[in-house]
C-alpha cells in the first residue's frame, strides 16, 4: 500500500490528465460552479488552489480575475498548467497542504481545495488539524471552497470496481474496498502494446469524510456554510470565515 504521494509519483501522475478526459470541458464546468457560487475578486484578488493538480480549477480562477497560486505535492502535474496555457500568470508551489510553513504571509481571499485532495489525508485528526491551519491563516470574510467525493455510502467489507476511462488501447479502472474509516483504492491500467496488453496497478488509501461530519468540523473552526452543490457524485461546499 503506497502513500498518496508515492502513488501519484510512481503511477498516477503520468496518466492523471488523460484519465480526467476533456480538460477544457472540466475547466468550463468549474468556471460555471464558481459563477454559481458568485465567486469573483472582492478583496486582495489572491486565490490559493490546494491540491491543484494539472490546473482544472486554477485556470478558471485566473479567468475570473484572481492571482492564483497552485499548490500540489506533485511537480509533474503542476508543470502541465504552464504547458497547457503558456501565457498563464498562475504561480506554482510544491508543498504538502498539512505543512504549517505553507501558511505564511498575506492570506488569500479564496482558499480552494478540491478533487478529493482532503480524502488523501491520513486520518480524521489530520483533517481537523488542517482545517485549524486554514482557520488561523484566513482573514474574516475569506472564502473556503471544498470539493470531494463522500465515500461514506459503503460499509466495511463492501467492494466495487468501475471503468474510469477507456480507449481502444488504454483502459483505466478503479477498485474500491471499504474498511473502517477508509477505502482501499486500487487503480488498474491496461495498455495495449505491440507485445499485447500490459497491466499495471497501484494501491493507496482514501479517508472517509461523511458530509455532515465534514460540515460540522469546518463550522467548529469559525467558518459558516454559505452554499452547497453536487454534481456527478462530487460534493461542493462554500464556506465563509467569521
Amino acid at each position: 500500500m503506497q502513500t498518496p504521494e508515492s502513488h501519484y509519483e510512481n503511477f498516477l501522475a503520468e496518466k492523471y490528465s488523460w484519465m480526467l478526459g476533456d480538460l477544457s470541458a472540466k475547466e468550463k464546468d468549474q468556471l460555471e460552479l464558481f459563477r454559481s457560487f458568485e465567486i469573483s475578486p472582492q478583496g486582495n484578488g489572491v486565490a490559493w488552489d490546494l491540491g491543484a493538480g494539472s490546473g482544472i480549477q486554477s485556470i478558471p480562477l485566473e479567468e475570473l480575475g484572481f492571482q492564483v497560486l497552485a499548490i500540489d505535492f506533485n511537480e509533474k502535474l503542476l508543470s502541465e498548467i504552464k504547458a497547457r496555457k503558456p501565457d498563464t500568470k498562475i504561480r506554482t508551489k510544491i508543498a504538502d497542504i498539512r505543512s504549517r510553513d505553507l501558511y505564511q504571509g498575506v492570506s488569500p481571499e479564496i482558499l480552494l481545495c478540491m478533487g478529493d485532495t482532503i480524502t488523501h489525508l491520513e486520518s480524521e485528526k489530520d483533517w481537523e488539524t488542517t482545517v485549524s491551519l486554514w482557520s488561523s491563516f484566513l482573514s474574516p470574510g475569506s472564502k473556503l471552497i471544498l470539493g470531494y467525493r463522500d465515500l461514506s455510502y459503503g460499509k466495511p467489507g463492501d467492494k466495487s470496481i468501475f471503468v474510469v476511462r477507456s480507449e481502444e488501447s488504454r483502459i483505466f479502472t478503479c477498485q474500491l474496498q471499504f474498511i473502517q474509516n477508509k477505502v482501499d483504492i486500487t487503480d488498474i491500467f491496461h495498455e495495449k502494446t505491440d507485445k499485447g496488453w500490459i497491466v499495471t496497478s497501484s494501491s493507496y488509501n482514501k479517508l472517509i469524510l461523511p458530509i455532515d461530519d465534514l460540515i460540522k468540523t469546518v463550522s467548529q473552526k469559525n467558518f459558516g456554510l454559505k452554499r452547497k452543490d453536487e454534481k456527478n457524485g462530487m460534493k461542493f461546499l462554500l464556506f465563509e470565515k467569521f
